[in-house]
C-alpha cells in the first residue's frame, strides 16, 4: 500500500525517481592504505560482481570512481588519467554497509570517507596512489554526512552518540583538527545532510513542520531559515523533508518532499528517520512497513532500486542564492540531473537528453541519444561540452565530449581484489 492515499499523491511520481526496498546499517571499518596502488587492470566487461556507487572527474580526461563488492563487504577506489582507457585499482576498503564521499579537488589532491561509526577520513596529494587515514572526533561518533570544498575546508554533521542534537564540525587543516558549531537546527528540526558549494556557503537536509530550508553564509557559524512554496496538496501539521543543493554560482535545487501526520493503522502519513536514502517508515494498514525514496538530485546510494508511489514531492530551482523559487520539472519521470551553471541543466535518461537553459523550467527536446540508463545522481557535467556518468546495474560510465550529442561507453574493470 502507499504511504499516502492516492488521491493526495498530486503529482509526485515526476519527482521522485525511485524508491529502495530494504534500510542498511552503516558503520566504518579501517582501511589498508595504499593497497594495490598502481595497478593496471585489464580490459573491462560488460558484467561483473561490482557497481559504481561514486564518480568525480576533474577534466575530461581525469577521474575517479568508487565501486562496490555485491559479495564481500569492500569498495575501491578506481583511477584514470586517459578517458577510461586504463585504470588504476587504488584503495580497498571494508565497508560494513556504508555509503561513501569522494571529493577531488584537482588532479593530485582529494578525500574519501565513509557515512557510518567510527568516521575516518582518508586524504591524497599524489592523485591516489597512497592514502592516509584520519579517525576523526571520537570513536562513538556517527558520521551523517561529509563535504569538503577544497584540501583545507571541510564540514562533518555527526551524531556525538550521547543522546544529543547532531552537530555540525568544521576543519581549516584538512581534517587535523575540527571545531564544533554545534548543532544548526531549530529545536524541533531534524538535520541528515550537510553540503558547502563555496567557503562561506552551505545547506541542509533536513526535516520540520513548515516548508523551509536551511542556509548559511559565514562558513557553517549560523544557519538561517529560508522559506520556500508550499506544494499543493499539503494540510496543516505533517512532516516536510527538504534537501537543497547548489548547481552552481548562485544557483540551487530543493527538493521537498511532504507527509501527513502519521495516523497509525489507518495507513496515512509517515516519519522521516533517516537520509540518505530518505527512509519513511509507515504503517501499511496490516503491519509495519518500510518505503526508502531516492530523489532525483540524490548522491548516489548504491543499492537495488523498486518502483512504487511516492508521496507528494516537488522540486524548486533557484538561481539567487534561495532568495526566490521556482517550481520546476524534469522531462520524464525518470533519469538524473546535471548543472553546467546556474541556468544550464542536463537531464540524462536511458536514451534521452534534454536541456534547459532557465535554470530547468522549461526543457529542449527530449532527444534521442545512444546514451544507457544513468545511476542516480551520479552526472558530472564538466562545461558546456563535457560530461560523465554512471551506468546504473553494471560496471560501466558514459562520457560525452560534444554536449551530448555522442555519447562513448567506458567500460570498468571485470573484476577487483
Amino acid at each position: 500500500m502507499d504511504a499516502v492515499p492516492r488521491a493526495r499523491i498530486g503529482r509526485a511520481v515526476g519527482l521522485m525517481a525511485t524508491s529502495l526496498i530494504a534500510i542498511t546499517a552503516t558503520a566504518v571499518a579501517f582501511l589498508n592504505p595504499g593497497l594495490f596502488a598502481g595497478r593496471q587492470l585489464a580490459s573491462p566487461v560488460p558484467r561483473s560482481s561490482y557497481n559504481v556507487t561514486a564518480v568525480d572527474f576533474v577534466s575530461p580526461t581525469t577521474g575517479w570512481v568508487v565501486a562496490n563488492l555485491e559479495v564481500g563487504d569492500r569498495a575501491f577506489v578506481l583511477h584514470t588519467t586517459d578517458r577510461g582507457a586504463t585504470w588504476s585499482q587504488q584503495l580497498s576498503v571494508p565497508t560494513g554497509g556504508s555509503t561513501q564521499y569522494l571529493k577531488f579537488f584537482d588532479a593530485a589532491g582529494g578525500v574519501f570517507a565513509l557515512v557510518g561509526s567510527r568516521p575516518v577520513l582518508y586524504r591524497t596529494g599524489d592523485a591516489g596512489r597512497t592514502w592516509t587515514p584520519m579517525p576523526v572526533l571520537s570513536k562513538w561518533t556517527t558520521a551523517l554526512s561529509w563535504s569538503f570544498i577544497d584540501a583545507d575546508h571541510g564540514w562533518i554533521l555527526a551524531d556525538p552518540g550521547r543522546g544529543v542534537p547532531a552537530s555540525l564540525y568544521s576543519t581549516v587543516d584538512g581534517g587535523w583538527t575540527w571545531q564544533d558549531l554545534g548543532s544548526p537546527i531549530a529545536p524541533g528540526d531534524d538535520v541528515f545532510g550537510v553540503q558547502f558549494s563555496f567557503l562561506t556557503t552551505g545547506w541542509l537536509a533536513t526535516a520540520g513542520s513548515s516548508p523551509y530550508a536551511y542556509r548559511t553564509g559565514d562558513f557553517g557559524t549560523t544557519w538561517q531559515r529560508v522559506a520556500l512554496p508550499a506544494p499543493a496538496g499539503a494540510q496543516p501539521g505533517g512532516r516536510y523533508f527538504i534537501d537543497v543543493q547548489q548547481t552552481s554560482g548562485r544557483g540551487a535545487i530543493a527538493s521537498l518532499v511532504y507527509f501527513p501526520t502519521f495516523m497509525g493503522h489507518s495507513g496515512r502519513g509517515g516519519t522521516i528517520r533517516q537520509f540518505p536514502p530518505l527512509a519513511v517508515p509507515f504503517y501499511d494498514g496490516s503491519r509495519p512497513n518500510n518505503y526508502v525514496y531516492s530523489t532525483m538530485i540524490d548522491q548516489v546510494v548504491g543499492a537495488p532500486f523498486a518502483a512504487v508511489q511516492a508521496p507528494l514531492a516537488e522540486l524548486f530551482s533557484s538561481v539567487d542564492g534561495g532568495a526566490t523559487w521556482v517550481e520546476v520539472t524534469p522531462p520524464a519521470l525518470s533519469g538524473t540531473l546535471g548543472y553546467a551553471n546556474p541556468a544550464t541543466w542536463w537531464w540524462i535518461d536511458a536514451g534521452s537528453q534534454a536541456t534547459s537553459f532557465d535554470g530547468g523550467i522549461t526543457w529542449t527536446g527530449p532527444a534521442r541519444t545512444a546514451a544507457i540508463a544513468p545511476l542516480l545522481g551520479s552526472l558530472k557535467v564538466l562545461d558546456r561540452d563535457h560530461a560523465w556518468f554512471a551506468a546504473a546495474g553494471r560496471p560501466a560510465l558514459e562520457s560525452t565530449m560534444d554536449g551530448g550529442t555522442h555519447w562513448r561507453l567506458v567500460g570498468l574493470p571485470q573484476a577487483l581484489t
